[in-house]
Order: C-alpha cells, then structure tokens, then sequence
C-alpha cells in the first residue's frame, strides 16, 4: 500500500515537471502524460499482460523485488553495470526498498518520470532547433507520444525509456552548447547522459561513444556535409574530443564490448550473438532472422532494411503486425521529408538537422546488426525516434511556412489593371 501512495506521488511530480514548459505546451504535456499512465495502469490491472509488456519487463521487475530485499548484495562494480540491465535493476530494487516495499505500480511510476523528462527534452531540443516554429511543439509531443512503440515501450518497467533520455540528453545539450557555449553544469551532464547510457545495454557503450562524437560535432559547429571548411572548428573539434574521452575512458574501458571493439572483433561478436538469438527464437513468427555476416560486409545494407521494414504485408500475423507497419512507414515518410526539404533550409538548419539524422542513423545501424525479429527491432526503435521526428517534422514546417510567408508578401494584382 505504501509502495502504491509512493507511486502516486512520483506521478504527479512527473506530471508537474510539465510547469517547467511554455504554457502553449502544457496541454499537450498533460494530455501526452495521461495517455502513457494509462498504459501503465492498464498493465497493472492486467499483472504486466499488456502487449510488449511480456517477459523482459516482468522479468526486470521480478530482479528489482529480489534485490529490494537483498539490497547489500546488489552489485555496483562497472563490469557488472557495463551488462546492461544490472543497474537499472540496482535502481529499480532501491526504489522498491526505499519507498514501501513491493509495488508494480511504483515501478511503472518511475519510468513515467523518465517519459516526462524524454517530453521536456525534445520540447527544449525543438525551441533550440526551430524556435519560430514554437506553436508546432503540442502536436510534436503528441505524435511522439501516440507512436504505438513509444508510448508502451517507455510506459513499462524496461531500458528504453532511459536509453531515449540519454539519447536526447546528448543532443539537447550539444545545441544548448552550440548557443551558449560550455559550462560545468553542461560538461557534466553531457558524461552523466553518455555514461549513463553506456549502462543500459552491452552495446549501448558503442552507441553512446557515437552520440558523443556527434553531439561534440554539433557544439563545434562541424557540418556533416562540410567537415573541412573550417580548420579552427576542426582544431576545436579534436581538442574537446580529446579531452572527453580522457575523461570517460577510465569508465568505458571496463566495458567488453568496447574491448571487443578495440580488438577489431565486436563484427565477429555480433555474428555470434544473431547466431545464438536464431537457435533461441526456434521459428518465432516475428523472426525475420539473421541478414548481416560480418565476412560480407554489403550485407549490413539488408540487415538495416529488415531492421526498417519488417514486417511486411505478407508477414502480418495480426492487428498489432499491421501498427508496427504503419509506424514503420511514417518513420520512412519523416525521412523522406527531411531528404526532400532539406535542400530548401538556412545552413544552420542543414547543419544541425544532419547531425540530429546522422545520430539517429547509427543507432539504428549498430541495432539493425544483431536483431533478428521485428518484436525486437520496434523497442530498439524508440530511444533515437525523437530526433528522426524532430528533423522530419520540423524541416517540412519551416519550408511550408516560409513559402507561405512569400505568398503573403506577393502584391495582388488590381482589377483591371
């Protein structure tokens, strides 16, 4: 009982974070908020049975009531953290023994938090990105939050709600950075997010390494499609990167999978592991297996086709095939978009939005190696889909709205003149 009023409490703090938004945002923030604790309610009456709410998230919740009782034992050392779900169950099983003893509801709060700090991220990211375009922000927060893998994945008691909020951390804090330039606080919670996200999956530390190097892009103003127009930022450029690997490697070194990646056999690791995932599923319908073999490396391209596409008509199994398709589609459509307005955008647009994509494109395609079934593939979408739908959305609402500006501006002719 006390477990549950804690998870009320934590709940409306999440709530309340949507204060700290421009009041234009607030009813989107709420609405957004109150469709995710729905979900989390809904799987609660439902003992964890919600769709895409099966074994990882009652798996991860029975970890964290374990060690709520053994909280002595729980395991701190960085080997251990670098595992990929050992601290999220440390956090999970102190929350537990701190705040009332076992409660599904208190665990499904506390992910709740981290979606409303994911909301307040992207709505800082897109005023830094497009700040004319500020009455946009509801409708982005709401289609954020109504994408079908978003607003389960991030209401259940699972990694992507974390990993999104790392993801998005890198990048806010890379533009704030770009405009107001370095500080400690920002220093600090640029390697909070990096290091942070290194501990929510074994290969979420190559990720986090690639936000890193993107997001120091982003604060030394490199474009992506001009890396050499300017030596300065390049000096810059290197320099800062020096530095903050300096600073994270003593950590990220702990990692195996970043020694599986020095020693030039993290490929060979991820055959492996497909491998094991292909006798483990046995023919599950969601499979769509195996596509890249490190020994053919043109092979990545269809893995990363698979890992967008699946499943495909043909391949439907029911209603819920049928809402990944879709929501594969707009994720398509959101880069056609940005493919076909980018040409019309301020350099400044151009440069930042290409680095908010390049982001979400190695993610996806250091995901796209070693998943095998779209089940998997829809979570592993979630933690970089915000910036795919910030640059989408945001590069078609300045082109339209500046050819709307020049029909304005057009003198009308006069009648019979």
């Amino acid at each position: 009982m006390i477990g549950t009023f804690s998870g009320i409490i934590i709940t409306i703090i999440a709530f309340a974070l949507g204060n700290t938004l421009p009041r234009f945002a607030r009813k989107a923030f709420r609405l957004a908020m109150l469709a995710r604790l729905s979900i989390s309610v809904l799987n609660v009456m439902m003992a964890g049975g919600m769709i895409g709410a099966g074994q990882d998230a009652n798996y991860l919740y029975s970890l964290a009531i374990e060690g709520s009782s053994n909280i002595e034992n729980l395991e701190w050392g960085l080997g251990a953290l670098f595992g990929g779900l050992n601290g999220l169950r440390n956090i999970h099983a102190l929350i537990q023994w701190a705040l009332g003893g076992e409660s599904f509801f208190l665990a499904h709060a506390f992910s709740l938090l981290g979606a409303a700090l994911c909301l307040i991220i992207i709505s800082k990211i897109w005023l830094l990105l497009v700040p004319t375009e500020y009455k946009k922000l509801p409708y982005v927060l709401l289609i954020y939050s109504l994408l079908p893998s978003v607003i389960t994945n991030q209401s259940y008691i699972l990694r992507e709600v974390w990993q999104s909020l790392c993801v998005l951390g890198i990048a806010w804090l890379s533009l704030h950075i770009q405009r107001y330039g370095y500080n400690v606080t920002r220093i600090i919670g640029i390697l909070i997010f990096t290091v942070v996200g290194c501990f929510l999956h074994a290969y979420m530390v190559i990720m986090m390494i690639l936000m890193l190097l993107v997001g120091l892009m982003i604060q030394s103003k490199i474009s992506v499609t001009r890396l050499f127009m300017r030596p300065a930022r390049l000096f810059k450029f290197g320099f800062i990167l020096v530095l903050f690997l300096l600073i994270v490697s003593p950590l990220i070194i702990e990692s195996a999978h970043f020694q599986l990646l020095l020693d030039g056999q993290l490929m060979q690791h991820a055959d492996s592991f497909s491998e094991g995932a292909m006798a483990d599923a046995q023919g599950a319908r969601a499979e769509y297996g195996r596509q890249f073999y490190s020994e053919r490396p043109w092979t990545l391209l269809s893995a990363f086709a698979a890992y967008q596409m699946m499943p495909l008509p043909w391949r439907f199994g029911g209603i819920a095939d049928l809402v990944l398709f879709v929501e594969n589609m707009f994720r398509v459509l959101l880069l056609l978009s940005y493919l076909c307005y980018r040409k019309k955008l301020t350099q400044f647009h151009k440069d930042n939005m290409d680095a908010l994509i390049l982001m979400w494109f190695l993610m996806e395609l250091v995901w796209s190696v070693g998943t095998i079934n779209w089940g998997t593939a829809a979570r592993h979408h979630v933690p970089a889909v915000g910036l795919l739908l910030i640059v989408g959305l945001a590069s078609r609402y300045l082109v339209k709205t500046e050819r709307l500006y020049i029909r304005r501006r057009q003198p009308t002719k006069q009648l019979g003149g």
